[in-house]
């Protein structure tokens, strides 16, 4: 929703959510930097090749997907592959991938928001595990994390990812 040409408010897209199998990401919006430009009604999107990370200063809002099993056999090689294919800001060390609890644990420099829509999935830490469930919110701080499903039923979640920063 935005304002139209002659000022008004409307609907200015209106499309379907199009997964690609059972393990997909769909970026719905980006901006490039905050305070977000609100002229801006072309879909940033379109074109786009996925990125793990927002923009700098910017955010992502995305719809992820996640398959049972997911990460749960990979090597550290097939990880590391799959990092450097959406350009992770920092991708874990083969030593690491070896002795982490799960094969998914990465880090960002971004606040994320995560709300659970369908299915569950076990959110990981380097302490403490939480199992979320739909309807759950998770406020993660730019530590090391990763995601393990349990059961046959994918876990769908909604994402904002907002470029962070350490105090220098």
């Amino acid at each position: 929703m935005g304002n139209r040409a002659d000022g008004l408010s409307d609907v200015l897209q209106d499309d379907e959510i199009a997964f690609k199998g059972p393990a997909s990401t769909v970026d719905l919006w980006i901006n490039n930097s905050t305070p977000a430009d609100l002229t801006a009604t072309d879909d940033p999107t379109v074109g786009k090749k996925l990125e793990h990370e927002p923009p700098d200063g910017g955010a992502t809002f995305r719809i992820v997907s996640w398959a049972p099993g997911l990460f749960d056999d990979a090597t550290p090689e097939q990880v590391l592959e799959y990092h450097t294919s959406i350009q992770s800001a920092h991708i874990p060390s083969t030593e690491y991938i070896r002795s982490a609890k799960h094969p998914s644990m990465h880090r960002t420099d971004t606040l994320n928001y995560f709300i659970v829509l369908s299915g569950q999935i076990w959110a990981l830490t380097e302490g403490r595990d939480v199992l979320v469930k739909p309807g759950d919110v998770l406020v993660q701080h730019g530590c090391m994390h990763g995601w393990r499903i349990e059961g046959s039923e994918p876990c769908v979640m909604a994402a904002v990812l907002i470029d962070g920063e350490w105090p220098k």
